[in-house]
């Protein structure tokens, strides 16, 4: 995965290549790798705004200052994408990229809640084992002493 600052250029480039194509009149198909780059990119930014990390050598707030102003870039950048391809007809292609965006974003994140579901119970599962392994191995050791102790009772009423 690329770095956040890496995936910040990368998004500005596709940008300015889509909006160069667009004034040379280029159809939605010749700038969809472009587009394709700079949503990519913007998710990138995005997530990296979401779950900050530690950056050596520069404060939270710097590091918190870059982060936003990035993602507000970007989402500046594609709503003039979006004003674009509206004002160039394309209007029907912006609205199935964001209901496929949506569909996507929901499948994902149902996904997700199905894995930690799936996490959560084999965590339990292995909890219960290693629970069971344990009463098995006590009751073991129980029963060992038990015999043990029958055996010496037994020994010590024969000698005596």
């Amino acid at each position: 995965m690329i770095d956040p600052i890496t995936a910040f250029a990368t998004a500005q480039a596709a940008i300015k290549g889509v909006q160069a194509a667009i004034k040379m009149g280029k159809d939605i198909g010749a700038i969809s790798g472009d587009l394709m780059k700079f949503f990519e990119a913007k998710d990138i930014v995005a997530k990296a705004a979401s779950e900050p990390k530690k950056t050596f050598g520069k404060s939270d707030t710097a590091q918190a200052f870059e982060t936003v102003m990035h993602a507000k870039q970007l989402q500046d950048a594609e709503n003039e994408l979006k004003q674009h391809l509206i004002w160039s007809g394309n209007a029907d292609v912006w609205q199935a990229i964001m209901v496929e965006r949506n569909n996507l974003v929901q499948k994902r994140k149902a996904e997700e809640v199905a894995m930690e579901k799936a996490k959560a119970k084999r965590r339990k599962e292995i909890e219960e084992a290693v629970t069971m392994l344990l009463l098995g191995v006590a009751g073991a050791l129980v029963m060992t002493l038990v015999v043990w102790g029958t055996l010496q009772y037994v020994d010590f009423m024969r000698s005596h």
